[in-house]
């Protein structure tokens, strides 16, 4: 496909084969919001694989049907032409043409690579897998490549499909924190001994209002990938510890037995620059104690870098927060160098919990962490509680806390809080 001029007027491109690409328009459309978005990738200049940003102007997409030119669409700023012309399933061949003075920009597969090194991934993915297609069009309409549909041809459709979708639950996140979304739900952490409520882990849900109530496996990991993860974890640090002040305040209670507040922070937040004072400020802006708060985290922070690790905990434990381990024993942390770390907590894994009374590896693995805890003087909480006998056995073995179904699932705020005047 010929290009258009920067600047241009009356522009007609060449007749392209579009029976293999044809998506429907609301796709297409989600795909040039995305390219207008992230305008600041493409420059001026000839044609790479005949794809073409509309910068200013209008562009017509008409066809032939019976020796009669067919309108199917007008694009304006920020559409996407070429390739990807909005048209309807089943139509062979578009002509784009400018009705107006029109700028447009042309896609380079090699201003691309050098202009994306840096660029988020799902973008990255996108584009790549969307010049794949423009240059295997375009070797179609030149004659040099083959009129049957290339192998490789649903491998691309299935990318690009999982590329937008992936951009457009970026989208959906970014909106989520705008739009305060995003909630909370606390679980119950319960001394096993005397059945008192101690604290209670800040869980994350997303409200969002088409698919109701999601949970964070959906979601958080997508985040972390994708350089979402700050602004969430913000987020849930300013809740929680609004959260925990608010709670303070309705019991009356200054003490040290004071119920506590567990918030998950993750080791690409902890690395984020300005962290700690990030984690500082939503402490001093919810007027909460610093002991009520207690950080938890994956042995996943230990492990490519300890001696760093050591260093950032030593920062965050001068906040006055409290450290915990979760999943202890899933990772490859040793026992013997778990004191270099100023950890308070460590939570056994769910897994060990729901299968010591049946595996004797699993009831090894409870033993061996509970000894080793009392020796170094940390606290354990074991996850995933979820029957009489689990609660019993760890009581036994002077396990300090549990947590899990058993007690109570995750509630609201004000759901959860209310376990505490029963």
């Amino acid at each position: 496909m010929p290009p258009c001029t920067p600047t241009s007027t009356g522009c007609t491109t060449a007749t392209t084969d579009l029976a293999d690409y044809a998506y429907p328009t609301m796709v297409d459309k989600l795909i040039a919001q995305h390219i207008t978005a992230h305008a600041e990738l493409f420059r001026e200049g000839e044609a790479g694989d005949s794809a073409y940003i509309i910068e200013s102007g209008r562009v017509e997409i008409s066809l032939l049907r019976d020796g009669h030119k067919v309108v199917i669409a007008e694009l304006g700023p920020g559409d996407l032409f070429g390739e990807m012309a909005l048209v309807s399933d089943g139509t062979r061949s578009a002509t784009a043409t400018a009705l107006e003075e029109t700028r447009v920009a042309a896609i380079h597969r090699s201003q691309l690579d050098a202009a994306m090194d840096d660029a988020d991934p799902v973008l990255k993915l996108f584009m790549r897998v969307l010049l794949e297609r423009f240059h295997e069009a375009s070797e179609k309409l030149h004659g040099h490549g083959s009129t049957a549909r290339h192998p490789a041809s649903e491998a691309y459709r299935e990318d690009l499909d999982r590329a937008v979708e992936n951009l457009h639950l970026r989208d959906e996140l970014q909106r989520a924190l705008q739009q305060r979304e995003f909630v909370l739900y606390y679980q119950p952490i319960v001394e096993l001994i005397s059945g008192r409520i101690a604290g209670f882990e800040a869980l994350i849900r997303w409200q969002h209002p088409e698919r109701g109530l999601v949970g964070p496996f959906e979601f958080i990991g997508f985040a972390e990938k994708h350089g979402l993860i700050g602004g969430i974890g913000n987020w849930v640090m300013d809740e929680a510890c609004a959260a925990a002040q608010r709670l303070a305040i309705s019991l009356g209670d200054n003490s040290d037995s004071a119920p506590f507040i567990t918030l998950n922070v993750s080791a690409l937040q902890l690395d984020e620059e300005g962290f700690i004072d990030r984690a500082g400020r939503s402490l001093d802006q919810a007027g909460v104690d610093p002991q009520r708060i207690k950080f938890e985290m994956t042995e996943s922070l230990l492990l490519d870098d300890p001696e760093r690790a050591a260093a950032q905990l030593a920062e965050v434990k001068m906040l006055g927060v409290r450290l915990a381990l979760d999943d202890f024993g899933t990772g490859y942390s040793s026992l013997s160098y778990l004191h270099r770390y100023p950890f308070d907590t460590l939570k056994i894994d769910r897994s060990f919990v729901m299968t010591m009374l049946h595996s004797s590896d699993s009831m090894e693995i409870v033993r061996c962490i509970l000894g080793m805890a009392q020796g170094l003087m940390l606290d354990v909480v074991a996850e995933g509680i979820e029957n009489e006998d689990e609660l019993s056995l760890l009581a036994n073995l002077d396990c300090t806390y549990g947590q899990g179904y058993h007690f109570a699932r995750p509630l609201p705020e004000a759901e959860a809080f209310a376990l505490l005047r029963r």
